[in-house]
């Protein structure tokens, strides 16, 4: 499918706290994939369908095969789902949802940017036992639509270790 004008763009960053709040590992910006479930989702809004906008941010284990050779790149119209996904998911109602500017300053009012921000607190995701740790390697945004829960964007990245003390600080950023 062909796609018009400069499309949708996501860009999402991982602050890694340790128990006392100091920064363990902080890796910049970087791209996510827009799924077509994003574009589905907008449409459905557009067409008075039960869209339900961002319903929650979910995070996985992903394969461990992927820390040798690097994840592949999620295809942006196959792509429904987490390969390893924990539950539970983050509800909206837990993530930080603000609109940008221009200039990704916050305001107030509806723009074309959307900035999300879930913080991972001590415990969560669960370590996977023996472990102390949850290897992180995947997250999700998802909606719904009518009833059916739509994934609209995704990244694989190298492993993150998240031990028990730790807070992860994922900021999201949607360009429309």
């Amino acid at each position: 499918m062909e796609k018009i004008g400069s499309g949708i763009k996501g860009i999402y960053r991982d602050i890694l706290h340790d128990a006392h709040g100091r920064v363990l590992e902080d890796r910049g910006w970087r791209h996510n994939t827009i799924l077509d479930g994003c574009r589905s989702l907008l449409a459905g809004f557009m067409m008075n369908e039960t869209a339900g906008g961002i319903v929650a941010l979910a995070v996985g284990q992903g394969n461990p095969d992927w820390d040798g050779d690097g994840a592949p790149t999620p295809d942006p119209v196959t792509t429904t789902g987490l390969v390893n996904r924990y539950n539970p998911a983050i509800p909206f109602s837990e993530l930080d949802v603000v609109y940008l500017d221009q200039n990704d300053h916050v305001i107030t009012g509806p723009s074309t940017r959307l900035q999300i921000t879930a913080t991972m607190d001590p415990g969560y995701p669960a370590p996977i036992g023996p472990s102390t740790t949850f290897p992180l390697r995947e997250f999700g945004l998802f909606g719904l639509l009518n009833s059916t829960e739509i994934m609209i964007n995704t990244i694989r990245h190298p492993v993150l270790h998240k031990d028990v003390t730790s807070t992860l600080i994922r900021v999201i950023r949607l360009y429309f």
